[in-house]
């Protein structure tokens, strides 16, 4: 099955599950307006469609109103597996490290390590100045 945001990187299915998150629509209505938005054959529209059928996006049902027309619903388990994924970033946001409030982990050993000396006699960094290994990272210390 296809990632959550694999699915709607694609502009035309994400325009289509816009189209279908405010209401169900037949498919002759979704391939008038994404052919004419995106300037593509209504193939390449039916083609999208069934994309988004085949990984659980959407819900095709006849149409009451019309018996030979289908109205393609959004599936709402495909928004909680968009939601998860999302969620997902967060939790990472959440604990991301190396940033200015989050140093980069660093290994004990390599941190407790004296600095060694270069041919040169300059301790630290080769080619570089007391001040210039005093903070490696780039970033500047939290307040």
């Amino acid at each position: 099955m296809m990632h959550p945001f694999e699915i709607a990187a694609e502009p035309v299915r994400r325009r289509i599950i816009e189209v279908l998150a405010v209401g169900d629509h037949a498919v002759g209505t979704l391939n008038e307006v994404i052919a004419a938005e995106f300037s593509i054959s209504r193939s390449a529209v039916s083609h999208h469609l069934r994309i988004l059928r085949d990984q659980g996006v959407v819900v095709v049902q006849p149409d009451e109103a019309l018996p030979q027309s289908r109205l393609y619903r959004l599936d709402e388990t495909f928004l909680e597996r968009l939601d998860d994924a999302v969620g997902e970033l967060y939790r990472l946001w959440d604990h991301r490290y190396g940033t200015v409030f989050h140093r980069a982990p660093i290994h004990p050993a390599i941190a407790s390590r004296a600095p060694h000396r270069h041919r040169a006699g300059r301790k630290g960094q080769r080619g570089r100045t007391a001040s210039d290994a005093a903070d490696l990272t780039g970033f500047p210390e939290p307040e």
